[in-house]
């Protein structure tokens, strides 16, 4: 046990006579109230488990005592790691054991930040664990209210106060001693700089202005605190860097106390508080980017040396709804599926690339995958939005074919970029025919599709267009087809251009999947599901997953001053492929619309010469 003597036990003393309220005390009981003092502020975890009662599991005692001895604390953990419950904990310690302090309970919402109050600390640690904080809590020696939006719980032995802020301005000239960030990943940087950093003091006992001897000496100082709680999130996010501040200053800063504590679910599985069921149930039910954020506790980058980065995509997705094609009994029945309608001045694209079962190399692709980009114009420019994406069998090549048939008359499509590499050739034949609909019978358009009339779009050569043209078999064709052939040059071109539309905001996105599920969570249709409804309905969102994991994987390599991405040894680049040939074709539209319009503007057989 740490003792104190002198100036520290007379300090302590001063500052704890405050909360007992009795100036007359023994010598000898003085001793053994600044030695447990003394204990008990040096070992939040002793005074939670001896004192307060609360048993703790071996790394919820770790996290309290750094907590208790630290100046900034960041903890990452995973979910249901017992964050929330250790810093309510911590925070009733603070209230405790410091008199007139101030502890501030922040997050992204107010409500948030009041459940550690409501949840944690009211419901758990007092109403449940503690009999102690129960017979203080109902004698109103500790008071929890709702004055306004946020909580506030005060102790009354000694003036402790908490409060629950909100990050608003309104916040502004509030104070606090001891401040928590509940989910500080999703919160705005700026918030926490310019209202919350700038409520932290250090606590101020009566000692510092009752005795001349502890005036204006800075070894009494108590430095203020601030915990950082976050399950992991993008590594670009500003949340990252602030991590590895601390970490750098855990080791290099000899004046401010960092300390930094990691969690994820096998520690919550080796405790107790979850099992290996959860573990596969969360597993299958999330997609792969947020099971590795949430419940492994991985900071989700980039590779190195990637082509792309994960920002780019992330910041922009934003699209709610995906298109959703119609079953053959939508199209009799005339269900109305929400699908938006095609607006004025908006091109629809259909592209396809195309897996085949004889693959032979590293670089295979597994599946078909179709996606439906629309381009909506935006002045001088077409905004792409990537509306819907799914996958097909690569053993199915025809089955895959007639789909993108079907897709293309569902999302009245304009054209159809179908991938012309090594099978695509003889599908193109195929897709060249009249085709009859086994189920749509008279609400279908059987007409094959041929090459698209307008030469501007194409990247294939005038030679090879003209020969697969001449292939067509249907004599009344919808001329729709751009097919894309790549060489090491069109696909450095290709890559180039999608790394440019993406930086600039310019490609759009669905929501991630794990996004979709909250939103019909919420609007209650998710219960009305079947299992097969519900894998329908959040497959696209999935895709578009996975479309971002392949491209921030990819790396770069440069060959003959051209670039050519790389995916690892078990991945794909399938998506990421039709993702930039929709995005070129629609570069190629886009400056085709801003010359004819430069051209109308100019139009020299307007001009009406006076004499």
């Amino acid at each position: 046990m740490r003792s104190a003597s002198g100036g520290i036990r007379r300090a302590f003393m001063a500052d704890k006579l405050r909360s007992v309220g009795n100036s007359q005390l023994s010598e000898q009981r003085e001793q053994k109230i600044i030695e447990w003092d003394t204990l008990f502020r040096y070992n939040w975890d002793i005074y939670a488990e001896f004192y307060l009662g609360i048993s703790l599991k071996p790394y919820q005692r770790a996290a309290l005592h750094e907590i208790g001895i630290s100046d900034s604390f960041f903890w990452r953990a995973g979910r249901n790691g017992a964050k929330s419950f250790i810093t309510g904990l911590a925070a009733l310690i603070k209230l405790l054991l410091y008199p007139n302090c101030f502890v501030v309970i922040t997050a992204s919402t107010v409500d948030q930040a009041n459940k550690i109050v409501s949840d944690k600390i009211e419901r758990e640690i007092i109403k449940k664990l503690s009999p102690y904080l129960l017979y203080l809590y109902e004698n109103d020696w500790i008071k929890i209210t709702k004055p306004t939006d946020g909580y506030r719980v005060e102790n009354t032995l000694n003036n402790s106060v908490l409060n629950v802020v909100a990050p608003v301005e309104s916040a502004r000239g509030s104070r606090s001693n001891f401040t928590i960030y509940d989910e500080v990943a999703v919160m705005k940087k700026t918030s926490i700089d310019e209202i919350f950093e700038g409520m932290l003091y250090p606590r101020q006992p009566i000692y510092l202005n009752k005795y001349p001897q502890y005036m204006n000496n800075s070894r009494w100082l108590e430095e203020s605190k601030s915990v950082y709680l976050t399950s992991s999130k993008f590594k670009y996010q500003w949340w990252y860097k602030e991590w590895k501040n601390c970490v750098t200053g855990y080791y290099t800063d000899k004046v401010v106390k960092y300390n930094i504590f990691a969690s994820d679910y096998f520690d919550n599985i080796d405790n107790g508080l979850k099992t290996w069921g959860d573990f596969k149930k969360a597993k299958a039910r999330m997609n792969e980017m947020t099971f590795r954020m949430e419940m492994l506790n991985e900071a989700i980058g980039e590779a190195e040396d990637a082509f792309f980065t994960i920002q780019s995509f992330k910041d922009n997705q934003t699209l709610p709804k995906a298109f959703t094609p119609p079953t053959s009994m939508d199209i009799y029945m005339g269900n109305d599926l929400g699908n938006k309608p095609k607006e004025e001045n908006e091109l629809r694209l259909v592209i396809v690339d195309y897996a085949f079962t004889n693959t032979t190399s590293r670089e295979k692709n597994d599946n078909t995958i179709i996606m439906c980009m629309s381009l909506h114009w935006k002045k001088n420019r077409f905004e792409r939005h990537v509306d819907y994406m799914e996958g097909w069998p690569a053993s199915d090549s025809i089955g895959a074919n007639n789909r993108a048939r079907e897709l293309w008359w569902d999302y009245e499509a304009d054209y159809l970029i179908p991938d012309q590499r090594a099978g695509g050739e003889v599908l193109y034949n195929r897709m060249t025919e009249v085709w009859e609909h086994p189920e749509r019978g008279k609400n279908w358009n059987s007409h094959g599709f041929t090459i698209c009339d307008k030469m501007q779009y194409h990247v294939v050569p005038e030679n090879k267009l003209k020969d697969l043209k001449e292939r067509t078999v249907d004599p009344q064709a919808i001329p729709c087809i751009i097919p894309m052939i790549g060489t090491g040059e069109l696909n450095s071109t290709l890559w180039v251009e999608l790394k440019k539309q993406l930086e600039c905001g310019n490609i759009k996105s669905l929501v991630s999947m794990q996004d979709r599920q909250e939103a019909i969570e919420d609007d209650g249709s998710f219960f009305q599901m079947t299992s097969e409804e519900l894998a329908k309905e959040l497959a696209p969102y999935g895709q578009v997953d996975l479309l971002i994991q392949e491209a921030i994987n990819l790396k770069t390599e440069f060959r003959n001053d051209k670039i050519k991405l790389v995916e690892p040894r078990s991945g794909t680049k399938d998506r990421a492929i039709v993702l930039s040939y929709g995005n070129y074709i629609a570069s190629l539209i886009e400056n085709e619309w801003n010359k004819q319009a430069q051209t109308e503007e100019i139009d020299l057989s307007q001009i009406q010469l006076i004499w």
